[in-house]
């Protein structure tokens, strides 16, 4: 009697070791890894100085589509075209510190570089502050931009414009 209780035990055990190693999702098979979502582009014209010195032309580049994308268009202004053609209008020194929309107004806050590394006159600070203009109204939720410096209103980049209030495209700017 006490071997057959025995054999009986160790079948029941066998029989729970693989009934339990069942339930654990070991199947011989590998698990595949779950596959990243891939990361949303879009495309954005950013506005730089035309050949002409007196417009602006439009180079397209794509962006990561997050929170982060109007920041990184006004990153890449600064940093420059790849087009040797055109020319940068802000000083490479200028660093973004952020960019929000609240009803239909961009505020796009420039480190205090954008406006100590003054390089030019007045055309010059037309085209610098409409390539900022243009760069953030390809957003459709943006109509308007208020350029503010270290997180303050400035009256003007280089003596030439009005800035105290939000400022939509300048007619007559692009090279087409």
């Amino acid at each position: 009697m006490m071997r057959q209780a025995r054999f009986y035990l160790v079948i029941l055990t066998v029989f729970l070791v693989f009934s339990l190693s069942g339930c654990s999702g070991l199947t011989g098979k590998p698990t595949p890894e779950p596959q990243p979502k891939p990361l949303e582009t879009v495309a954005v014209k950013v506005y730089y100085g035309a050949p002409d010195a007196e417009h602006l032309a439009a180079e397209s580049n794509q962006f990561i589509k997050d929170s982060l994308l109007m920041q990184r268009a006004m990153e890449t202004l600064i940093a420059g075209p790849k087009n040797k053609k055109l020319w940068p209008v802000l000083p490479a020194e200028t660093k973004v510190r952020s960019v929000v929309v609240k009803d239909k107004i961009a505020q796009a806050d420039f480190s205090a570089e954008l406006k100590a590394k003054k390089s030019g006159g007045s055309t010059q600070e037309i085209l610098a502050v409409s390539a900022i203009i243009y760069t953030l109204t390809e957003f459709p939720e943006v109509e308007r931009v208020q350029i503010l410096i270290e997180g303050k209103k400035v009256a003007t980049l280089y003596g030439h414009m009005d800035l105290s209030e939000p400022l939509g495209r300048m007619a007559g700017l692009l090279k087409e």
